[in-house]
């Protein structure tokens, strides 16, 4: 008999609340393929064609592959890709959608460039290791080179920050220095190069620790994408992938930072490097003339900036050997200081003592690696469109740049080698004025002195090097014996009909002023001496002129004239401050 209820059993009350119903209705919406044909990619590095598949992974993720279009009809073939990529796929569960992936027409054709530079030498567009800059008519799309399955990338770009912040915290103060000006004019610099019908070429930026050669290198990779000394590649990396690393650099510039990883052995691995770089292949040819290398054929084409503690004359000499004219002209040592100073900063502001600029220089240097940090890779992207919308005008501005600086520097007189590695440094000058043409360096930039800053670091390797700029050498000769064997009154002293000039003091400077009929007959009326020897009078500060804005123009010489007044004696003169230096 059943026992009774431990708990009674109650009818629950009735709630006068009117109960609501709530319909679910359901939400018909077409699945998600499990697999997708996405695209038809023709490799230009290879010539070969590929079906590009996408499934999800796992975990989720996006899962790409490229098949083979000869395999890309086996659907064993597409799953295997898509498995090594860990996509979610079973070989009974996803047979039907793989099928129906095959089956699908391509829904857009891509195609990846051959390498980094300027697609296919033409002028339209611009590949990026990450993105392509312009586009090609009647092209789908161009990606940037398809990356090899396993293999790791040796140069990592970005793009970060804004080009307002490039300008405000890096190009500003880059003005200061004139090897900060040169290593921020290197990448406006690569592009121009195949367009003009150049050699690639290089600088060796060399000095001691802590002057910023290093800080001056994270400026001029902060242009292209390289926002950290740590990004630079090493000479390790770059010996052991020389024709890798420089395709990934096409039509642009690559930092490589110091030397002194090499060892003591260096100078025998930095010369077969220098040529190989230079000759835009993997291939050493030392016997071969600088200028003989076909640019357009090259594999690639780019400026290279090596940095050192050593110049790399130095380096040969401590093996026993000197360097060969055709690779100085290839690669010019330049030393990271200038004039004395203790770091690459050597334009002071107003006002600051020896100790006060040195504290200076080295806050600069701090600020601007971490607006470097902050800011880099965009303002690239912004000069290559730039130079896709100058389209045919492009290169006759590029060249008459180019020669603006050449002519300024007056080398008539001196060997193939100088003017070469002139022209080098002239498209550094050429980049830096059409980057201020499209306003990534407004003022307070300007063309002067940046030509001057270039023409400063040209003048300074050029007088480490092997190669010399004979008519400035012998004019230098000329003044300095000039001015030993003329005895010239003191001022008070000077007399009109006899004396050719006479010499003053002006508060701590010593002066000597010349009459400049004179000055000019010292150099038997050659123009390229005269021209030479006052130009570098004034890059030197010792030319004491009427307008200190004044500077050459053309072959005359009365920008560099004044009229000094004495007692007894006045006339159009060339002033000098002494002492001239050497």
């Amino acid at each position: 008999m059943p026992g009774k209820a431990l708990i009674p059993y109650r009818k629950p009350a009735r709630r006068d609340r009117q109960r609501k119903t709530v319909k679910l209705e359901r939400i018909q919406s077409a699945p998600r393929p499990v697999v997708a044909k996405v695209a038809r990619v023709v490799d230009e590095a290879t010539n070969l064609a590929f079906d590009r598949f996408e499934a999800m992974s796992d975990l989720g993720e996006r899962v790409l592959a490229d098949v083979p279009c000869e395999k890309s009809e086996r659907p064993t073939e597409v799953l295997a890709a898509l498995r090594k990529h860990n996509a979610a796929l079973t070989t009974k569960a996803s047979a039907d959608a793989i099928q129906a992936a095959i089956d699908q027409p391509p829904p857009c054709y891509v195609r990846h460039a051959a390498q980094p530079g300027w697609y296919k030498n033409g002028q339209d567009a611009f590949v990026r290791p990450t993105h392509v800059v312009g586009a090609i008519p009647g092209i789908a799309e161009v990606l940037p080179p398809r990356p090899e399955p396993g293999k790791k990338r040796q140069i990592v770009f970005g793009n970060v920050g804004t080009i307002e912040g490039f300008q405000r915290d890096i190009a500003r103060r880059a003005r200061w220095s004139t090897r900060a000006t040169l290593m921020l004019g290197v990448p406006f610099a690569g592009p121009l190069l195949r367009l003009l019908g150049m050699q690639s070429w290089g600088i060796n930026l060399f000095g001691k620790t802590k002057t910023g050669k290093s800080t001056a290198q994270v400026i001029g990779g902060s242009v292209i994408g390289l926002g950290t000394e740590a990004a630079l590649p090493s000479f390790k990396a770059t010996i052991t992938g020389l024709d890798q690393i420089a395709i990934t650099s096409n039509d642009g510039v690559l930092f490589v930072n110091e030397a002194g990883l090499l060892g003591r052995n260096a100078y025998a691995t930095l010369s077969p490097m220098i040529y190989g770089l230079s000759e835009g292949k993997d291939k050493v040819r030392a016997g071969e003339s600088v200028y003989a290398s076909d640019a357009a054929a090259s594999g690639w084409s780019l400026v290279y900036v090596l940095s050192s503690e050593e110049a790399i004359e130095a380096l040969a000499l401590q093996a026993g050997t000197t360097r060969q004219g055709g690779e100085v002209a290839r690669c010019l040592d330049v030393p990271a200081v200038h004039s004395g100073n203790s770091t690459v900063f050597d334009r002071r502001p107003p006002a600051l003592t020896d100790e006060a600029f040195t504290r200076w220089a080295h806050r600069q240097m701090a600020e601007m690696r971490e607006a470097c940090a902050a800011n880099h890779g965009v303002v690239f992207d912004a000069y290559l469109r730039g130079l896709i919308d100058l389209g045919e005008e492009l290169k006759p501005r590029a060249q008459a740049y180019v020669d603006e600086f050449v002519n300024s520097l007056f080398l008539k007189d001196a060997d193939g080698a100088v003017n070469h590695a002139a022209r080098n440094f002239g498209t550094v000058y050429a980049g830096l004025r059409l980057a201020m043409d499209m306003g990534l360096l407004p003022p307070p930039w300007r063309a002067l002195a940046a030509r001057k800053a270039v023409k400063a670091c040209f003048r300074d390797g050029l007088k480490l090097s092997r190669l010399r700029d004979t008519t400035l050498e012998e004019a230098k000769a000329i003044l300095h014996q000039r001015l030993t064997e003329m005895p010239l009154p003191r001022k008070q002293e000077a007399r009109l009909d006899t004396d050719v000039g006479f010499r003053t003091t002006e508060g701590p400077d010593e002066l000597v002023a010349i009459r400049s009929t004179e000055f000019v007959r010292w150099f038997k009326s050659d123009s390229a001496h005269l021209q030479a020897v006052l130009s570098w009078l004034d890059e030197q500060g010792a030319l004491v002129k009427s307008d200190a804005a004044k500077r050459p123009m053309g072959r005359g010489y009365e920008w560099a004239v004044t009229t000094p007044r004495a007692p007894g004696w006045k006339g159009k003169c060339i002033v000098l401050r002494l002492p001239i230096p050497k």
